[in-house]
């Protein structure tokens, strides 16, 4: 009987763990797996994936800074390009700011084990969108 306690006791704390709402960290190095949108009130999303190139990273530092690579294929060839900026997380709100802008990016941000799901909100001619990226934990 106290095995199964036991065991009761730590899937529970991992279950916590795991599903903290968005307040985990998120340092360390993230790469895209699905893409998408909510569409009609409904989350929809797809496989991220980019032919015969590896899937874009975000890299998050303990110091605020970060480093996107983005990959590209140019006659058959993989190319990366790396931009770099700092970032801030208040809450569930992760705002990241490219070297040289002004203005920052802002994300609804949750996270759960291994995942990070980034959510961008805005508008464009009158309406307003909401893009989905999901990053898994390299």
């Amino acid at each position: 009987m106290s095995v199964l306690t036991l065991g009761l006791s730590v899937a529970s704390c991992s279950s916590d763990d795991d599903n903290d709402g968005g307040s985990a960290s998120i340092e360390g190095k993230w790469e895209l797996s699905q893409v998408g949108g909510i569409i009609g009130g409904k989350e929809m999303l797809e496989d991220a994936e980019n032919g015969a190139c590896s899937n874009d990273t975000y890299e998050f530092t303990n110091d605020g800074k970060f480093k996107e690579t983005t990959y590209d294929s140019e006659d058959g060839k993989c190319e990366a390009e790396t931009d770099n900026g700092t970032w801030t997380k208040n809450g569930n709100t992760l705002t990241i700011k490219y070297t040289g802008e002004t203005q920052g990016d802002s994300y609804e941000t949750e996270i759960s084990g291994n995942k990070i799901k980034l959510k961008q909100t805005y508008s464009e001619g009158g309406m307003t969108f909401t893009s989905v990226y999901v990053y898994v934990k390299k």
